[in-house]
């Protein structure tokens, strides 16, 4: 999400669910990562698991959530919290 959760997100899994990457990943910096997890805190949600597909480019919470966090990332920015893997 660039500033805000657009309509289609977060998109929730059930465990039997399959979980299909997206065919394309567009976009590029200027995010902020904090809505997603303030909506898992409004929600009061604690997700088993959160997986975030980005560039890592913008803006992280300044605390690491009560979940984990898989962060799949296409490019070299690092990411402060949970487990960074790369796309290539």
């Amino acid at each position: 999400c660039d500033s805000e959760l657009s309509p289609d997100s977060p998109r929730v899994f059930e465990p039997w669910e399959p979980l299909q990457a997206p065919a394309s990943l567009a976009g590029g910096g200027g995010t902020d990562f904090s809505p997603v997890f303030k909506w898992a805190d409004e929600m009061d949600m604690a997700p088993d698991l959160l997986i975030y597909f980005t560039d890592a480019k913008g803006r992280f919470p300044d605390t690491p959530p009560a979940f984990p966090v898989i962060w799949l990332v296409k490019g070299p920015e690092p990411v402060p919290f949970g487990e960074r893997i790369q796309l290539n």
